[in-house]
């Protein structure tokens, strides 16, 4: 029952508010299980995949009936995520379908690596591009909270333990475990000891010192590299990384590149298959997000200074100038010029050909696109000049980049 004064209806617009003016998600309230598959992905596989049938997911109804009063989270290999609730009967038979929403910002290079990993032809980039930009960019693990503090807050037999996952990748969706206790009181009390154990990570991380031993208790503690498969250990990874960066985003540093290393960790936890490396993972995520906040943090930096280096990193793929980007933030084009080489020792036009050295750097190592690809992705069209400033930069070619990486990968197996 509610412990409210208020009506069903106005409960159910309540939720649609917090989660609209906390996280821009949409909220859907259906009555009927058959209306579902409308809303699961706004019908955007059936976009991609022409033949695509719904009823495949034949046992979406039964984990749903199943299940009344909890929170069902919707997980697929096209990465974004929907979260349902079904209400407990003695308050209505509706469905609540939150989303969908991406948990990172849909990059050209986030799309291209999304259409290999399911197969998919590169003339949709476009359609993928399109849709994936429409949605929101949310971390779940806070909206799942949210959540949970909401429904708790009003519903009296809402019990956050009940909470599951479904992964709609598959044609017969299957329930992964969740790792709660039954017992709430121990519920509210492991929840304390996690929400304890993350903040001091994030402490450490930013005062630099060394993370191993907090780490190590977090790491007992949920126990994210006990899973009895590869693929739950990496959905555990998934999660910290997601953790991290919504962290970092916080912190004077360029949103870019927050993103492109929490990407960067995606990679690498997707790509592994040795259940040994992955247990490093954690470390090195924890490691390079904290040099990340020592040699990138903006706060030294001028606000002028700041809006410019977020626009450029941002924009990177943009004909990007200091016209550009002066008209962009709103400063004078001298101003900027003289203000930005007194701050980082550099012009704009050399940092701009080093941020395009680096991501490209970035994708030599982690994404199988060829040097092309690269190139335009970064800005440059001239594969010519491209090749002429890597090597200016690097003292090589990208060609020899990547083969010098392989074979330093090769030997270190």
């Amino acid at each position: 029952m509610l412990i409210t004064n208020f009506t069903y209806n106005d409960f159910c617009n309540l939720i649609t508010s917090v989660l609209d003016s906390s996280f821009n998600i949409s909220t859907t309230k259906i009555n009927t299980i058959s209306d579902f598959t409308n809303y699961i992905d706004i019908e955007f596989r059936k976009i991609i995949w022409t033949d695509y049938n719904y009823d495949n997911n034949y046992n979406i109804n039964d984990l749903l009936q199943m299940r009344k009063s909890a929170l069902c989270i919707v997980q697929s290999a096209l990465e974004f995520t929907t979260i349902v609730f079904s209400f407990p009967k003695e308050i209505s038979n509706d469905i609540l379908v939150i989303g969908p929403f991406l948990e990172i910002e849909p990059s050209d290079e986030y799309i291209i690596s999304l259409l290999k990993k399911n197969n998919l032809p590169y003339n949709l980039r476009k359609t993928f591009s399109t849709y994936y930009k429409s949605l929101p960019i949310a971390d779940s693990m806070k909206v799942i909270y949210t959540l949970h503090t909401v429904l708790g807050s009003f519903i009296s037999d809402y019990d956050p333990s009940s909470m599951y996952y479904v992964d709609f990748s598959e044609s017969k969706p299957k329930l992964a475990d969740y790792n709660y206790n039954d017992d709430s009181q121990f519920y509210i009390q492991y929840h304390k000891k996690y929400k304890s154990c993350l903040d001091d990570i994030f402490k450490y991380m930013r005062s630099g010192k060394d993370t191993t031993q907090i780490l190590n208790d977090y790491i007992e503690l949920t126990g994210i590299l006990k899973g009895s498969s590869i693929d739950k250990i990496k959905n555990n990874l998934y999660i910290l990384n997601t953790q991290l960066e919504s962290e970092l985003l916080k912190e004077t540093i360029s949103p870019a590149q927050v993103r492109d290393l929490s990407l960067k960790n995606q990679l690498e936890i997707e790509t592994e298959s040795s259940r040994i490396k992955l247990m490093k993972i954690p470390y090195k995520m924890l490691r390079k997000y904290s040099n990340l906040i020592s040699n990138h943090n903006l706060k030294g930096y001028s606000y002028t200074v700041r809006s410019a280096i977020e626009y450029i990193n941002l924009n990177l793929q943009s004909n990007l100038s200091l016209s550009t980007i002066s008209s962009a933030i709103g400063k004078n084009a001298s101003f900027l010029s003289s203000q930005f080489k007194k701050e980082t020792g550099n012009t704009v036009t050399r940092y701009i050909q080093e941020r395009r050295i680096e991501e490209s750097i970035r994708m030599l190592s982690y994404t199988n696109m060829t040097i092309q690809e690269i190139s335009h992705l970064v800005g440059i069209d001239d594969l010519s000049w491209f090749s002429k400033l890597f090597k200016s930069i690097t003292n090589m070619s990208p060609t020899k980049y990547r083969e010098n990486m392989y074979k330093s990968k090769k030997d270190a197996n």
